[in-house]
């Protein structure tokens, strides 16, 4: 029995993860205007998007290698850095940025779980202070980075 639940409990973490690292481009396909995902102005914008730094090497070493493969036009920011030298909305109207999500499996048949971190990235058109959140989240937030950001250079063209 015991090997039957462990057996259940590490097909599903599995298929989660597969999920998540489905390859980016067919990810990116599915971040459209349609889908709510990027806002219908950045088609005919011209636009610089911010990618926000949060001030930790781990997590800011990949949104500068991630943006550095973004062909259109781009800064990296801090929060204070935005609000200081990047307030002209007319240039800087998106922000690129994360909202952290967690989910816990739990074990069937024991008591164990386990919470699993995430981010959902979001653009922010700070015009008219929507955000056009990602429908899924996951815990590869590279891949995740760059799915989007190749999603929006599709509109771009």
């Amino acid at each position: 029995m015991k090997a039957l639940i462990m057996g259940m409990a590490s097909i599903a973490i599995l298929s989660t993860t597969l999920q998540s690292c489905a390859s980016t481009g067919s990810v990116a396909n599915k971040i459209t205007v349609e889908s709510g995902e990027i806002p219908s102005e950045m088609k005919s914008e011209d636009f610089t998007l911010i990618g926000v730094l949060k001030e930790r090497g781990s997590y800011d070493k990949y949104v500068k290698k991630e943006f550095a493969n973004y062909t259109g036009k781009y800064v990296l920011a801090t929060e204070n850095e935005i609000q200081d030298k990047y307030s002209d909305l007319d240039k800087y109207r998106y922000i690129m940025d994360y909202e952290r999500e967690t989910a816990s499996i739990h074990y069937v048949g024991t008591r164990k779980s386990q919470t699993v971190p995430g981010k959902r990235y979001f653009i922010l058109d700070r015009k008219t202070n929507k955000e056009y959140k990602r429908k899924t989240w996951s815990s590869f937030y590279a891949k995740e980075m760059q799915a989007y950001l190749k999603a929006i250079e599709a509109v771009r063209k």
